[in-house]
């Protein structure tokens, strides 16, 4: 009989930096957002100290000081690395696997003839804390919505120690009780607050609801969801990803911008960055869209966005680098402070089945010769994990960077960043 499991990284963030540098262990760890702006992570020593998601940094510098919490900004690539690791060891141990986000997976197991899925649980915890010190916790169940609520189980519950199987006990309906329909996969904040006015506060209340009336309000994924309660299997784990309807990369300024130059490079930054992700993901675009705005809390509001349609969608950095800086003229305003700007590759189409047109429907060997080179570079750049090659408009000194000053300084994708041992 098959199991779904769902596996989830404890803290990652923060975690993934206790991992790499043992004298972070044991102590209160927040993760900041870009700029270091909010505080966004936070290890378990943290949170008992009561240390709330979201807080701009700036408020909470002075307190986080006095009570002995290290502050880190985001270290992106560590997270990314440590994720594919995570997925990797993973396979090992599963039949199948989903990837649901940097630290979540869904996964598919055959249950022993005892159905006790605990042995193998317990395995497979203490062979991802030996490989990368990391703590993973595991719900298991015969469905993904109640995967999810074992998964929650495991966290709460301090007899669980970071595994419960909801399938696997006799009084389920007592361990639904405990679970909010906030907590519910797929109950979003309007919804919840619907189902609380109706008098629904948890799980079990929610799978015993009239289907009808959750059908009329909430339509095929509430009936889904209440079906998946009740035990059915909706939704199985799906192994091939669904292609990205589209990619976006967008920063914000470590220092507002006013030149048309510095808009042009950061654009070019973002821009080599999506293509790459396309590339990655075997797609192309035939629609791209760049924007730019003030901040939020600016005296003089300004934002604006261009528009290109191709003709045939492509993956070429340097065909959509110069469409990119045509249009950057287009969103560009002397007059005002900017302090935001992204790219969008939208209508993504998988590379196997490109529809050429009939405008460009010839054989071009400066294509050939621009796919080479652009497979050349994306084979360094994965290699060395430093941007070894990029494009010149990269390289002048960039004084719009985003903040960073509290970035760790070890990291498993930079060669200059390995930890040294002294003997």
């Amino acid at each position: 009989m098959e199991a779904i499991v769902l596996i989830d990284g404890n803290n990652f963030y923060a975690s993934c930096e206790q991992s790499i540098n043992p004298n972070l262990r044991g102590k209160p760890i927040v993760i900041l957002s870009n700029n270091d702006g909010c505080i966004i992570a936070r290890s378990p020593e943290a949170r008992a100290l009561k240390i709330e998601m979201g807080i701009p940094y700036f408020k909470e510098k002075e307190r986080l000081n006095q009570l002995g919490v290290v502050a880190l900004s985001s270290n992106y690539s560590l997270y990314g690395d440590m994720s594919r690791r995570l997925m990797s060891l993973l396979k090992s141990y599963c039949e199948k696997l989903e990837i649901y986000s940097i630290d979540e997976v869904f996964a598919s197991v055959s249950r022993p003839h005892d159905s006790n899925l605990y042995p193998w649980a317990r395995e497979l915890r203490s062979f991802i804390y030996q490989s990368l010190g990391i703590t993973i916790t595991i719900g298991i169940a015969e469905n993904k919505v109640k995967a999810k609520l074992a998964n929650k189980l495991a966290k709460t519950l301090n007899s669980s120690a970071g595994i419960f199987d909801l399938a696997n006990v006799n009084n389920e309906n007592d361990y639904l009780k405990k679970i909010s329909v906030k907590s519910i996969w797929g109950v979003g904040n309007k919804t919840s607050k619907w189902l609380i006015d109706k008098g629904i506060k948890n799980a079990k209340e929610l799978k015993d609801m009239n289907e009808y009336e959750i059908k009329k309000k909430l339509g095929v994924i509430g009936q889904r969801i209440q079906l998946e309660l009740k035990g059915h299997k909706c939704l199985t784990v799906e192994e091939i990803r669904k292609s990205k309807k589209e990619i976006q990369v967008s920063r914000s300024f470590g220092s507002p911008i006013t030149r048309l130059e510095d808009l042009k490079q950061a654009l070019a930054i973002y821009t080599i960055k999506a293509a790459a992700k396309m590339r990655y993901e075997n797609l192309k675009t035939s629609s791209i869209t760049i924007f730019t705005r003030t901040s939020l809390y600016s005296n003089e509001i300004y934002q604006k966005s261009a528009h290109k349609k191709l003709l045939e969608a492509t993956d070429s950095t340097s065909t959509i680098l110069k469409i990119i800086l045509d249009l950057a003229i287009e969103i560009y305003n002397p007059n005002y402070k900017l302090a935001k700007a992204g790219v969008l590759m939208q209508d993504l189409s998988l590379s196997d089945y490109l529809q050429k047109t009939i405008q460009l429907y010839y054989y071009d060997t400066n294509s050939m010769k621009s796919r080479n080179l652009t497979n050349t570079i994306d084979s360094l750049n994965k290699r060395f994990k430093t941007e070894a090659l990029s494009w010149g408009i990269t390289l002048n000194k960039k004084k719009w960077e985003m903040n960073r000053r509290l970035l760790s300084d070890t990291s498993t994708t930079d060669i200059r960043n390995i930890p040294t041992i002294i003997i």
